[in-house]
């Protein structure tokens, strides 16, 4: 049987981020690399096995390619683990089934052999991709952590709220963070000229930064982005109520964890601005 593929070629940067787009990832400069060292990888690996396939079947030499693609899996992703799944299996029937050199097979257990590992190369790419996805919210839960970790250090320590919102604005992707009194006092703002901004008109709920009176909603690759012009938060204060502006700096967005952040620094500035307020 002749089966319908190609010889393995690397991707350029563009026909890289097409297949990203169109099976859901987001191309990162880490993942085109492991692409191109699982496409790499296995055509190196046909090549190194060719001494032994005068010894063994080629559908024993396709576990070597198997334990390849779980490895790139692992470490590169799901689209990297794609790429070496399919050059492996080509691999193997360029390099290591008769015909050796042609894409043609000719005996019915490396037409198995190749099947199989093609199947199995795409298994493990699926469950390489669902690992890197709870290794990342594992690693923005940490972040959340260190945000909130990093912020009630400051209240500890009583630093200036221009200290404070300048970690908030660092540790969240801010343009900018403006802290108002309702008469429109600013009681500190980071960067010192976004004062002068345009104060947003638009509130956001602080359990889910959703706009309150609004029906168009933006999204990033994180989630919820800020309204254009900046939301506001409203918070309590020994004086009075007190507005928290903000601009977004980050178009990706606010996902859970991020979120739940800006929460809780929400409630530190509070107790933060009342403790003050008792001075």
């Amino acid at each position: 049987m002749r089966p319908s593929l190609v010889h393995p070629v690397l991707p350029s940067r563009g026909h890289f981020d097409m297949v990203a787009w169109a099976i859901g990832m987001r191309p990162t400069d880490d993942a085109r690399a492991w692409v191109v060292m699982g496409a790499l990888g296995a055509v190196l690996l046909g090549v190194a096995l060719i001494p032994l396939r005068s010894v063994t079947s080629a559908s024993n030499l396709a576990f070597v390619f198997l334990v390849f693609t779980i490895a790139v899996a692992e470490f590169g992703g799901r689209l990297p683990a794609l790429v070496a799944a399919v050059v492996s299996a080509v691999s193997l029937n360029f390099f290591l089934t008769e015909p050796y050199l042609n894409l043609t097979i000719s005996k019915r257990d490396d037409v198995i052999a190749f099947v199989a590992l093609a199947v199995c190369g795409l298994i493990a790419a699926a469950f390489g991709r669902r690992r890197a996805r709870w290794t990342e919210l594992a690693g923005r839960a940490s972040e959340e952590l260190d945000v909130v970790r990093r912020l009630v250090e400051q209240v500890r320590k009583g630093a200036a709220l221009e200290e404070i919102l300048g970690e908030l604005r660092e540790s969240l992707g801010l343009a900018a963070v403006v802290l108002r009194a309702d008469q429109g006092k600013v009681l500190a703002a980071v960067p010192a000229d976004a004062a002068a901004t345009t104060r947003p008109q638009t509130p956001l709920d602080r359990e889910t930064l959703l706009p309150s009176d609004e029906t168009h909603l933006r999204f990033g690759s994180r989630g919820l982005r800020l309204p254009e012009g900046g939301g506001r938060l409203r918070l309590r204060s020994r004086d009075g109520t007190v507005t928290l502006e903000m601009w977004e700096g980050d178009p990706r967005g606010f996902g859970v964890y991020e979120t739940r952040a800006l929460a809780i620094a929400a409630s530190l500035l509070e107790l933060e601005m009342t403790r003050a307020a008792r001075r």
